[in-house]
C-alpha cells in the first residue's frame, strides 16, 4: 500500500465513533473513497456514554444488534424529596448497549463497504484551496469532502467557523459491581442538589450497573455532584454494596447550529449538535443525520460539486426531518431547568395520577419526548402555568 502522505480520497471523516462509521458505510457503499481518521488506538474508547438507547436505534442498524446487554421496559423517577414515580411502558422501550462493541460493529461494517480506518491519527490542521482539503494528521491526506464527526469539542467544527453549541452538559459516569437491580428498569434522580439544571440516573446493564449524572452551570466541580450520589445516600439503598470498576466524563453539546456545512465540508452527531437535549442522547438522531449528510456527500460528489451552495441542502434536509423535535426538546429542558425544587415536587404529585401515568405508559417516547409533552399539556391544564415560567423567565432575560 502506498504511504498515506501519497493517498487522495473523496471524503475524509474525522472520527470514528459511530456516527463517522455509519456515514463512512453509506458512502463507500455508494463506490467513492473514504478514509476515517482516528486518533486514539482502538475504537470505542474512551467510553463517554450511558449507553441507552430506543429499539428504533436497531432499524437503522440492526447489524449491531449483538452490542445489546439489556432491554428496559420502564424507569422510576426519584423527585429530590424521595417522592417516586414509577414509569411501565409494559414492552421494551430501551436498550442498553456495549458502547465499545456496538462503536466497533459499525466501525467493521464501513471498513467491509471499503472505507479505510486510520488509528492513532489526530488530526491537527485543515486547509481548504478551493477545491480540496489537506488534511494534517499523521501524515498530510487530500480530500474533496471533509467531514466533522468528532464529537462535542469538534476541532473540525472549531476549524470551519460554523460557531458553538449553546449549552454544553458535563457528564460523569461510571460502571459498578455489586448491585442488585431488577434489569426491566433504570432510575432516574432529579433536582438541583443532585444535577443541577439536568439530572442523575442508574442502568442495569447485566452483570453491571451504570451510575452516572450530567449538569449545566454548575457552582460546584461535578465530583462534588457524583460523590454525594453515591456517598450521601441520595440513592437509597440501590447502590448497597457498590464497587466503581470504571469512571468516565465528558461533555454534551445542546442547542442547534446555525449550519452544519461550509465549502467542502459537512458537521454530523455531536459535531454538530444533533443531541436531545431532553436526554442528552445522540446516537438515534446521529444516525439519522448520518443518512441525510451521506446522501448530499454522495450527490456532491457525483455532480463533482462539494461548494457551500450544494452542501447547505444538508442542513435544510436533516433540519427538515428532525429539528423541529430538537428544537422542541431544548424547550423542554429549558422549561425543567428553570422549574424549582418545590414546583418539581407539585410536578411528582400531578404526574402520580393514574390517568398521567397510563397516558406516559402509552406515549411515552425518548427519541419524541415533545408529542407526549404536547399530550400531557392536553390532558392536565395544571401543567400550561409551568411552560408560561419559562417563558416569563426568558422576558426577564431579554
Amino acid at each position: 500500500m502506498p504511504d498515506e502522505s501519497e493517498l487522495m480520497y473523496d471524503v475524509v471523516i474525522v472520527g470514528g465513533g459511530p456516527i463517522g462509521g455509519r456515514t463512512a458505510e453509506l458512502i463507500a457503499k455508494a463506490g467513492h473513497s473514504v478514509a476515517i481518521l482516528e486518533e486514539h488506538g482502538s475504537i470505542g474508547e474512551p467510553v463517554q456514554c450511558a449507553g441507552l438507547v430506543t429499539p428504533r436505534v436497531f432499524d437503522i442498524v440492526d447489524f449491531a444488534k449483538p452490542s445489546m446487554v439489556n432491554m428496559v421496559r420502564g424507569a422510576h423517577l426519584h423527585s429530590p424529596t424521595g417522592q417516586e414515580l414509577t414509569i411501565d411502558g409494559g414492552m421494551t422501550k430501551a436498550v442498553v448497549i456495549d458502547r465499545q462493541r456496538f462503536d466497533g460493529l459499525l466501525i467493521k461494517r464501513a471498513v467491509e463497504s471499503g472505507a479505510e480506518l486510520i488509528c492513532e491519527s489526530k488530526v491537527t490542521g485543515i486547509e481548504w484551496s478551493g477545491r480540496s482539503w489537506q488534511v494534517d494528521a499523521r501524515s498530510r491526506l487530500e480530500c474533496k469532502l471533509l467531514i466533522g464527526a468528532d464529537g462535542s469539542g469538534s476541532r473540525v467544527r472549531g476549524w470551519l467557523g460554523i460557531g458553538e453549541p449553546e449549552f454544553m452538559l458535563t457528564g460523569i459516569d461510571a460502571e459498578v459491581n455489586g448491585v442488585d437491580l431488577d434489569q426491566g428498569y433504570v432510575h432516574i434522580f432529579v433536582g438541583g442538589e443532585v444535577a443541577p439544571n439536568f439530572f442523575a440516573w442508574v442502568i442495569p446493564a447485566g452483570d453491571k450497573t451504570r451510575v452516572g449524572l450530567c449538569t449545566r452551570d454548575s457552582e460546584k466541580p461535578l465530583t462534588h455532584y457524583f460523590d454525594r450520589l453515591f456517598m450521601q445516600g441520595l440513592s437509597g439503598d440501590i447502590l448497597k454494596g457498590f464497587e466503581i470498576v470504571t469512571r468516565s466524563s465528558g461533555r454534551i453539546p445542546l442547542g442547534m447550529l446555525e449550519r452544519t456545512y461550509a465549502d467542502g465540508a459537512m458537521l454530523v452527531g455531536d459535531a454538530a449538535s444533533q443531541v436531545k437535549a431532553t436526554t442528552g442522547g445522540g446516537i438515534y438522531m446521529g444516525l439519522v443525520c448520518a443518512g441525510h449528510c451521506a446522501e448530499t456527500a454522495i450527490k456532491a460528489l457525483e455532480a463533482d460539486d462539494t461548494s457551500e451552495r450544494t452542501l447547505a441542502g444538508y442542513h435544510r434536509s436533516w433540519t427538515g426531518d428532525i429539528g423541529g423535535e430538537l428544537r422542541k426538546c431544548l424547550m423542554l429542558h429549558r422549561i425543567l431547568s428553570t422549574t424549582s425544587g418545590k414546583d418539581l415536587e407539585v410536578l411528582f404529585e400531578v404526574f402520580g395520577d393514574e390517568d398521567i401515568i397510563k397516558l406516559i405508559n402509552e406515549q411515552g417516547d425518548i427519541d419524541y419526548p415533545s408529542r407526549l409533552a404536547w399530550a400531557l399539556l392536553k390532558k392536565e391544564p395544571r401543567l400550561v402555568k409551568y411552560a408560561g415560567k419559562y417563558f416569563r423567565h426568558l422576558m426577564r432575560r431579554v
